[in-house]
């Protein structure tokens, strides 16, 4: 009678293909592109090293090519790319 009464409810609830059809679970139906996410962490490790590099302005770090200030260009580039990708890969682009 147990074994029945388990059956039903495995029965009832659907397989879970078929929960994967009707999209149940998730609020809208939709998941976020991995890029979304990757355009996040991109931005705040930019901001991280951009910050970092003008503050290298002020005390000159003893590298060889530290005239060239290489922190805040790769700073200001993962900052664009971070963007590109939140921009382009965000939720309000669907």
């Amino acid at each position: 009678m147990e074994e029945n009464a388990q059956n039903r409810r495995a029965r009832e609830s659907g397989s879970p293909p078929d929960r994967l059809e009707k999209n149940e679970g998730h609020p809208q139906g939709k998941m976020l592109p991995v890029w979304f996410f990757v355009g996040i962490i991109f931005l705040v490790y930019g901001i991280i090293i951009f910050i970092t590099g003008l503050e290298e302005f002020r005390y000159h770090p003893a590298a060889v090519l530290s005239s060239l200030h290489p922190t805040v260009w790769w700073g200001a580039i993962l900052i664009a790319v971070g963007g590109f990708y939140v921009y382009y890969c965000g939720p309000w682009r669907r």
